[in-house]
């Protein structure tokens, strides 16, 4: 097996300062065959390990279960659920991140269930809605953007999260993840919203909808802290009760991945109903709505 260091860097650990015993740490840290170009940095007890040349580089093999680490072998900032105990992926450059998607680790669920429905839509958009019968102006567009945007930013999110640029570009891909949620709990809704009050004036339409688009713009703010205190503080059921067990499948994110694309799908459900009923309406059931403000 060869060593996760590149030119000789156990050699130049034991020549410095440390001797022997930073020498012996570097040689515990996981290590993997030399037979792929994909780097990524090795890392002791979650410290990445740098070289006289910078930051040392390893070869992963892309099918080798051997390339992934507990979850004291990765940084802090990775090790956010402290019930998930294998799987992880090493610190990897944007290629390895991607290459990631060949072999099967603790992000690999998440990966697959945000990331079938982003293809899906992206894919299939023009049977998603019955264009023939929807004449409303913008909605149409407004409501699939609400309804990709989160798997957009969930899927890079987790396919990146591991990038060797580290904490930094960890929480411009969280806050990515985040914004798409907002996207739709915002925007999704909007079509439903826009139904609801299309009976009034046109004057207090775009009142409502005013007053709706300030309100999302300011939960936008409220909405990022609310959803990192449950990320921070979330149950971790059921990967609570039977620890180091549920790493690669089935635990509390895999759960909420699924019933996520489940909510978001009878929310497309109703949006297209709202689209197809704005679209045929003649007349208001509530002939005097106007006369009423």
């Amino acid at each position: 097996m060869s060593e996760c260091v590149s030119g000789g860097g156990v050699a130049d650990a034991a020549a410095g300062g440390g001797g022997g015993a930073q020498a012996d740490s570097l040689v515990r840290q996981r290590t993997v065959p030399d037979t792929c170009d994909q780097n990524c940095s090795p890392m002791y007890n979650g410290v990445v390990v740098s070289g006289e040349k910078g930051r040392s580089q390893c070869s992963l093999h892309l099918w080798s279960k051997k390339a992934l680490l507990n979850r004291k072998d990765i940084p802090k900032h990775l090790q956010f659920n402290p019930y998930i105990e294998t799987g992880y992926r090493p610190l990897l450059s944007a290629w390895g991140c991607l290459m990631s998607l060949f072999y099967f680790h603790n992000e690999t669920i998440n990966i697959i269930t945000h990331g079938v429905p982003m293809l899906y839509i992206l894919v299939w958009w023009r049977t998603l809605l019955p264009w023939g019968d929807i004449t409303v102006p913008l909605l149409p567009w407004t409501h699939l953007v609400s309804t990709v945007s989160p798997w957009v930013g969930s899927t890079i999110y987790h396919l990146f999260m591991n990038h060797r640029s580290g904490e930094l570009c960890y929480k411009s891909l969280l806050h990515l993840d985040m914004f798409g949620i907002w996207i739709t709990q915002s925007f999704g809704a909007l079509t439903t919203v826009y139904a609801s009050v299309s009976c009034l004036s046109t004057a207090w339409i775009w009142r409502v909808l005013a007053i709706y688009c300030f309100v999302s713009l300011w939960c936008l703010y409220k909405d990022l802290l609310a959803v990192l205190g449950g990320f921070v503080g979330a149950l971790r059921v059921p990967e609570k009760w039977v620890p180091g067990r549920l790493d690669l499948l089935a635990n509390s994110h895999h759960i909420m991945h699924v019933v996520v694309v489940y909510a978001v799908y009878h929310l497309h459900q109703g949006a297209v109903l709202d689209l197809v009923w704005l679209s045929g309406k003649t007349s208001c059931p509530l002939a005097d709505a106007q006369s009423i403000l």
